[in-house]
């Protein structure tokens, strides 16, 4: 029913990409961020299901499969997606879609099961943001490779994330931007850019529990929008609509709402 297409030379990339498709996705197709392919065909395929470990969730893009496909596509979840998932030590199934026409497939492919959605935002940088100065007591560092080989005591979790979005930390070098602040030989926080696509880069921040509320995460930001932009990038930001911490921070540094999707999700065992 569906089959895994090489990322290495998947020359129609453009063709599946619209307005509404996620920059995470588009990176996939385009050989830019690490992910798998499945399409309905080998040659042109009509629908794609494409897999991000950074994202550990699924995008539907390109044409909704006919009806009379649609038995045949869930005895294939059932015995490949399902699998796989489990293999990766998760216990649901995350997705977004390009179309509403792709939701509704989704829909009756899966009626009967519960599925769950929550809103996801998506913002877009004004070009303009908030003067700050760097918390008191933290050392402001770029990402790179000397950093790499510091004994942070939490490194690991920096290199990690990289290999989830590019599958490889080189790769980064040649593709992301971040900076982090250090607190006692510990990343307390750091903000990124690690994909870009169709002139565009999106930026997510992540800061420890006992430094939070110290302005960390605004500063980085700002600091890695300022490089985002000496690329020609437009600087973009995403979050889940309950993520009242991400989105202040995004208004903080100047971003605006441009959009909001449907993110959905169900449990394996249900």
């Amino acid at each position: 029913m569906m089959v895994k297409i090489p990322v290495d030379g998947f020359t129609e990339n453009n063709k599946y990409i619209c307005r509404n498709s996620s920059i995470y996705f588009s990176c996939i197709l385009k050989n830019k961020a690490d992910g798998i392919i499945w399409g309905n065909r080998k040659d042109s395929p009509d629908f794609l299901l494409v897999w991000s470990p950074y994202q550990e969730g699924f995008q539907l893009m390109g044409a909704p499969l006919p009806k009379e496909d649609w038995m045949g596509f869930r005895t294939w979840f059932d015995h490949t997606i399902i699998p796989f998932l489990k293999n990766q030590g998760l216990d649901y199934f995350e997705y977004g879609t390009d179309t509403k026409e792709l939701a509704d497939m989704f829909q009756q492919i899966f009626i009967d099961i519960h599925i769950f959605s929550a809103n996801q935002k998506f913002f877009c940088w004004s070009g303009k943001s908030n003067e700050l100065q760097p918390p008191a007591g933290y050392e402001i560092k770029k990402i790179d490779r000397p950093f790499l080989k510091k004994k942070y005591q939490n490194i690991k979790s920096i290199l990690d994330e990289l290999k989830r979005a590019y599958g490889d930390i080189e790769s980064y070098f040649g593709h992301g931007i971040a900076y982090a602040a250090i607190y006692d030989n510990t990343v307390a926080a750091r903000a990124d850019m690690l994909f870009c696509d169709n002139g565009y880069g999106n930026i997510s921040v992540n800061t420890e529990q006992d430094h939070r509320q110290k302005g960390l995460a605004a500063y980085l930001t700002n600091k890695t929008i300022e490089e985002t932009c000496k690329l020609g990038l437009q600087p973009i930001w995403d979050c889940t609509d309950d993520n009242l911490a991400s989105e202040n921070t995004a208004k903080k540094c100047g971003f605006h709402m441009m959009r909001e999707d449907v993110i959905s999700w169900f449990m394996l065992n249900s």
